[in-house]
C-alpha cells in the first residue's frame, strides 16, 4: 500500500499502473540509498583525510564497479552483491568529490555546496515528477529539444574556444545545465517506457544511471554559482576601487581656487592668482 500512496497523485495523470509504480519505488528507494552512501563516502573522508588521499585508486575503483554492476545479470540471487558494488561505487564518487567540497569550505563559500545541493535536489525532483506526469508525446518533444540544446552546446563551446568572452562562458553554463536538466527527462522517460512495456526494471543500474544525472546537476550548479559570486565580487571590487580613486583625485585637487600674491616693484603692489 505504501508505493500506491506514493505514486497516487501520478497515477491520476499519467498512466502508471500498480507494478510499473512498484517497480518505479524500488528504483528511486535504490537512489535515495545511493546518494546517503555518497555523502557519506564525501563526509568520512573530509574527517579522514587517508582515506581521501587514493584519487587514482578511487577513481579505478568506480570504474570497475560501474563494470561489474552492468556485466552481472540482474537476479534474484546477486541483487544485494550488486546493491553492495553500487554503493561502494557511491561511496567513492563522494570521496572523489570532497577535495572540491573542502576548497569552498576552506574559502567560507559553504553557503555556496549547501545551495547546489538543494538546487539540484529540486531540479532532479522536479523534472522526474513532471516526466511521470507528463504524456508521450510532450515527452518526446522535450526529448527532441534536449538533442537540440546538446548540438547547440557543442557549437557554444567551439565558439568560445576560439573567441573567449564571458557571455560565451556564460552561455555555455547555462546550455550545459539545461541539457543536465533534459538528461533527466530521458533517462526518466526511457524508465518509463520500459515499465510500460512490461520489462523489468533493474533497479541497480536505473539507479546508477539517475545517480550519474544528479551528480552532474550538482557540479554544474556549482560551477555556476561560484562563477556568479567570483563576478559579483569582482564588480565590487571594482567599484571600490573607482570610488577611492576619485577620492583621491578630489584630494589632489583640493586647493584649487585658492590666490596667491606677489608683491611688484616697490609701490607695495601685488598681483594674485589662482593656483
Amino acid at each position: 500500500m505504501l508505493d500506491r500512496k506514493i505514486f497516487s497523485v501520478f497515477s491520476e495523470t499519467a498512466d502508471l499502473r500498480p507494478h510499473t509504480q512498484q517497480q518505479l519505488l524500488q528504483v528511486y528507494t535504490t537512489l535515495a540509498t545511493v546518494v546517503m552512501s555518497s555523502m557519506a563516502g564525501c563526509f568520512v573522508a573530509g574527517r579522514i583525510p587517508a582515506l581521501g588521499d587514493h584519487g587514482l585508486l578511487a577513481l579505478l575503483g568506480v570504474v570497475a564497479g560501474t563494470v561489474a554492476v552492468f556485466v552481472m545479470r540482474p537476479s534474484k540471487e546477486n541483487m544485494h552483491k550488486r546493491r553492495m558494488i553500487l554503493w561502494t561505487v557511491a561511496w567513492l564518487i563522494g570521496s572523489l568529490m570532497q577535495p572540491i567540497v573542502d576548497g569552498f569550505f576552506l574559502q567560507g563559500d559553504q553557503d555556496i555546496v549547501y545551495m547546489a545541493l538543494g538546487t539540484s535536489g529540486t531540479l532532479f525532483a522536479s523534472f522526474a515528477a513532471a516526466t511521470m506526469m507528463t504524456p508521450r508525446r510532450r515527452t518526446i518533444y522535450l526529448v527532441g529539444t534536449a538533442i537540440a540544446g546538446l548540438v547547440s552546446l557543442s557549437w557554444i563551446s567551439l565558439l568560445a574556444y576560439f573567441y573567449p568572452t564571458r557571455m560565451l562562458h556564460s552561455m555555455t553554463m547555462l546550455v550545459s545545465l539545461a541539457a543536465s536538466c533534459l538528461s533527466v527527462v530521458i533517462h526518466t522517460h526511457g524508465i518509463l517506457e520500459l515499465a510500460r512495456a512490461g520489462a523489468d526494471l533493474d533497479p541497480v543500474v536505473h539507479a546508477l544511471t539517475l545517480f550519474s544525472d544528479l551528480a552532474e546537476l550538482f557540479v554544474r550548479l556549482l560551477v555556476l554559482f561560484s562563477n556568479d559570486k567570483r563576478e559579483r565580487e569582482r564588480k565590487a571590487a571594482r567599484s571600490s576601487s573607482s570610488s577611492s580613486s576619485s577620492s583621491a583625485k578630489g584630494r589632489r585637487y583640493s586647493g584649487k581656487g585658492r590666490s596667491t600674491a606677489v608683491p611688484v616693484g616697490n609701490s607695495g603692489a601685488s598681483w594674485s592668482w589662482n593656483l
